[in-house]
């Protein structure tokens, strides 16, 4: 999260944080938030079809036309197959995959 604007910045892309779209899209009054809406006013996790559809909504907009960061998101396997199937029916790819591995120590003094 902390470097995604960074990244952002220097190669003119857009930043995708399924957390913050999560919310936007409850706040908007979307199809996809009143759904994600339903699932947290229920106390359960929001479904990955969920996620991955404001995904797909978000890289088709003309702001991520140059590329997109994706930020907390896959993070299981299963997600991480929906996002790939997902990419090759938008015509879509991954160029690069970034891992930040940050000692734990490190992590709790920020």
């Amino acid at each position: 999260g902390t470097q995604s604007p960074f990244i952002k910045k220097e190669y003119c892309v857009c930043h995708l944080a399924t957390g913050d779209m999560l919310r936007a899209a409850v706040a908007a009054g979307t199809e996809l938030g009143k759904r994600a809406k339903a699932k947290m006013n229920a106390g359960e996790m929001v479904d990955d079809e969920i996620v991955v559809g404001l995904v797909r909504e978000s890289i088709n907009k003309p702001n991520c036309r140059n590329g997109f960061v994706l930020d907390g998101f896959p993070r299981t396997m299963a997600q991480a197959k929906m996002l790939d199937q997902m990419l090759k029916k938008e015509g879509a790819k991954l160029d690069k995959v970034v891992e930040f591995k940050i000692d734990d120590e490190v992590v709790k003094e920020r």
